[in-house]
């Protein structure tokens, strides 16, 4: 019986049997703007020569438009959820390739999945999921479970003596701080913080492009002036 692990995160995907080396895939689709009719999928992106001209599909991120009324008058707002799988046609075609012949060819009468999922999961998303995986791809069996938690577990069997630990969990929406106490999660004790590696890669870009180049002289070399 394999046992294949996926940690499923929101940007990209780490996967692998247990025993083999973890492959790390982009966790989306990616489109072209002058040809939406052509679509790329994972790691299908290291085939493409040209990758200024795509834009890219995450399934833990989605718009929802919302008609609402204020003082008598209709409007529409726009919300965006992040973080959690809400873009499950895109989340399916990611898992088609990664399960599929072009890379790991998965038996899934014979095979486990272990697959990671966020703190404080929405039920909704949770069934969606256990019915894919059983219904859809029939897997032998399925776990899910935090990140957070499969750290822990490993720290604590490394270390058997301690008794407690506390697991900063970052990924790409937002920041978990969790404790653990004898490896069970104290819930009553978990902290969200909504900063992550989108937040974080956003603000260096900002920085990096308000950063200016001046000349002292005319003809002078160039000098990149840093705050």
């Amino acid at each position: 019986m394999a046992t294949l692990v996926l940690d499923n995160g929101a940007n990209s995907a780490k996967i692998g049997y247990s025993q083999e080396k973890v492959r790390v895939i982009p966790n989306c689709q990616f489109r072209s703007k002058t040809s939406r009719l052509k679509t790329f999928t994972a790691n299908q992106l290291d085939e493409i020569k040209d990758p200024s001209g795509l834009f890219y599909i995450l399934p833990f991120q989605k718009c929802f438009i919302f008609n609402v009324y204020i003082c008598g008058g209709a409007c529409s707002l726009l919300v965006s959820l992040q973080g959690y799988l809400v873009n499950w046609d895109v989340q399916r075609k990611v898992w088609d390739h990664l399960f599929g012949k072009e890379m790991f060819k998965v038996e899934f009468v014979d095979t486990s999945i272990i697959v990671t999922e966020p703190y404080f999961n929405f039920s909704s998303i949770q069934e969606s999921m256990n019915e894919i995986l059983f219904e859809e791809y029939q897997f032998q069996s399925a776990l899910r479970i935090n990140a957070g938690s499969l750290s822990a577990h490993h720290y604590f069997h490394t270390k058997p003596s301690e008794l407690c630990c506390l697991v900063v969990d970052s990924g790409f929406s937002f920041t978990h701080i969790v404790p653990y106490c004898r490896s069970k999660k104290l819930k009553e004790g978990i902290r969200r913080i909504n900063v992550g590696g989108k937040l974080l890669t956003n603000h260096l870009k900002e920085i990096i492009s308000y950063r200016f180049v001046s000349e002292c002289l005319i003809g002078a070399p160039r000098r990149v002036s840093v705050a």
